[in-house]
Order: C-alpha cells, then sequence, then structure tokens
C-alpha cells in the first residue's frame, strides 16, 4: 500500500510541475520595494524586463498571463496614478503584497 501512495505522490507532482507556468519559477524569488506603509511592490514593465520580454511583444494577453502567474504567487494586481518627474500624470500597474519578515 505505501508503494502505491509513493506511486500516487510522484504522479500528482509530476502533474503539477506540467501545469506550472514557467514563469513562476522565475517570478518567485522576485523582491520589491518595501516602502514606509509595509507593503511590498514592484512594476509590470519591471518584472517583464525581469522575464527579457521585448516591448514590441507585451500585449494584453501577456500582461493576463502575468496577472495570473503574480496572482498564483500571493501578489494583488494594483494601479497607481501619480505626477510624473516632469509633471504629468502617469499610470503606473504593477503588483503588491505584504512585505515579508526577514529572517
Amino acid at each position: 500500500m505505501s508503494s502505491f501512495l509513493r506511486k500516487l505522490q510522484a504522479a500528482q507532482t509530476e502533474a503539477a510541475a506540467r501545469d506550472t507556468d514557467p514563469w513562476s519559477f522565475r517570478l518567485e524569488r522576485v523582491r520589491g520595494t518595501v516602502d514606509y506603509d509595509g507593503v511590498e511592490r514592484v512594476s509590470s514593465q519591471t518584472l517583464l524586463d525581469l522575464l527579457e520580454i521585448q516591448q514590441r511583444q507585451r500585449r494584453a494577453g501577456l500582461y493576463r498571463r502575468l496577472a495570473r502567474v503574480m496572482t498564483e504567487l500571493g501578489w494583488r494586481a494594483t494601479r497607481v496614478r501619480d505626477l510624473n518627474g516632469r509633471g504629468f500624470k502617469e499610470q503606473l500597474r504593477g503588483f503588491c503584497r505584504t512585505a515579508p519578515l526577514l529572517r
């Protein structure tokens, strides 16, 4: 019986590895900037730069895939509107989460 359970666990692990998006391995180690409020933030553009996605390939489907992977990793999608350095309103999209405790 225990050999059956081991085979079952191995099959489940293999199935989970097939269903995992290849991006998740690179994105699970991402660390954003932590602000005074204890929230860690990272922009979508920074993540796509990390994944080496060219600018012309950044379309809606790609952003949906990024959002799905980041949500699976415990991040929340966010939008921030603020003035940039030149005084124009700018919208940034990205992800945030409660900053993990340092050990």
